[in-house]
């Protein structure tokens, strides 16, 4: 899934080039790069797909040129990731009848790939004999708000709990107490699941999908399948395959995961992942930047800049294509705030 804008990230997220096409680390691949290259280690090339919103295309095809035409979805709109996961089922259903998925973002940090792979595969063996959705969820490190969590309910399937409850970015009291509790896992976004089962969790949540859902089983020819699709996803609701499936769906199991891994949706999460020095001060790619007396920052900046931070401490300071931002770090929901205010009182250039 690489549709969405990143808005978390502004201004190093535009509207233009989100964040999933970034080299965030300047290790020479972008995000959308770097998750390419960890499934093809054990997924065949040609079985991986990439969703994401039309105006972002040229730039899926210039990353990743080992991909065909027909492995690139487009999306129309952008309605969050549940119409983009729905859709990309129901074309593989018309393509190949039955398999399994794997659903994921394309901006996540992970750190021990061995350990992912061996997880992931272990977590695709599961779906191909059961109809259930698999929820791959973390280990709670901190109470970080930033993130959702998923309660496990002592009743299991096999080796994995069934999902009790869902709560999305909970505050910090309550994010205290998922952690100390050792219920919860945080959300990493990635679900595995067979086809049928998500077809029919589609015609059952999705009352909508029913046509489609009967389209795609009943041997539709491809002009068919673009005329609905064209019909039907502009009208789609706006919702995130994550709520769909952990607020809304009953049969998901969870899979806990100990693989290094991190969302990398906001600054706060990149400070976390990214190197430091003795005061806890973060410099995103090879800039420049003499700090006084400041702790805890996150510093991003052109190449070309030099910057001193004096007095700072929990700040960003943050440029990109003519738009400065400095505020506070510990919330990413300011930044989704200011970006809203520029684009209102500065105009769209800036966003």
């Amino acid at each position: 899934m690489a549709g969405g804008v990143g808005r978390r990230l502004w201004p190093y997220s535009r509207k233009y080039l989100p964040k999933q096409f970034v080299d965030f680390f300047g290790t020479g691949r972008t995000l959308l790069q770097q998750t390419y290259d960890r499934y093809i280690q054990f997924i065949p090339a040609e079985n991986i797909y990439v969703s994401t919103f039309e105006d972002y295309v040229d730039i899926v095809k210039q990353q990743l040129p080992e991909l065909k035409e027909e492995q690139i979805l487009v999306e129309p709109v952008q309605l969050s990731t549940a119409p983009a996961a729905a859709w990309t089922a129901l074309y593989l259903t018309h393509q190949f009848g039955s398999g399994n998925l794997i659903i994921t973002p394309a901006d996540q940090y992970i750190i021990h790939e061995d350990r992912f792979i061996e997880q992931v595969s272990r977590g695709l063996e599961y779906v191909d004999t059961h109809n259930n959705f698999l929820a791959v969820g973390v280990r709670p490190t901190t109470p970080n708000t930033g993130y959702g969590y998923i309660q496990m309910d002592d009743v299991k399937d096999g080796d994995y709990p069934m999902v009790k409850s869902f709560t999305e970015k909970p505050d910090l009291q309550f994010a205290e107490m998922f952690v100390s509790s050792g219920e919860f896992l945080w959300n990493s976004g990635m679900f595995m699941c067979n086809l049928p089962t998500m077809l029919d969790m589609l015609e059952r949540e999705l009352p909508a999908f029913s046509t489609c859902v009967a389209t795609a089983r009943s041997g539709a020819t491809e002009t068919q399948m673009q005329q609905l699709f064209n019909d039907t996803y502009p009208s789609m609701v706006h919702q995130s395959i994550d709520l769909l499936l952990l607020e809304k769906t009953k049969n998901v199991v969870a899979m806990a995961c100990n693989f290094g891994w991190a969302d990398i949706g906001s600054w706060p999460e990149l400070h976390e992942v990214e190197q430091k020095d003795g005061d806890d001060n973060a410099v995103i790619s090879s800039t420049r930047v003499l700090f006084d007396k400041a702790y805890g920052n996150l510093v991003c900046l052109p190449e070309a800049k030099a910057a001193v931070i004096a007095g700072l401490e929990g700040y960003l300071v943050a440029e990109k294509d003519g738009v400065l931002v400095i505020c506070p770090n510990h919330d990413a929901a300011i930044v989704r705030r200011l970006v809203t205010e520029a684009q209102m009182k500065l105009g769209e250039e800036f966003v």
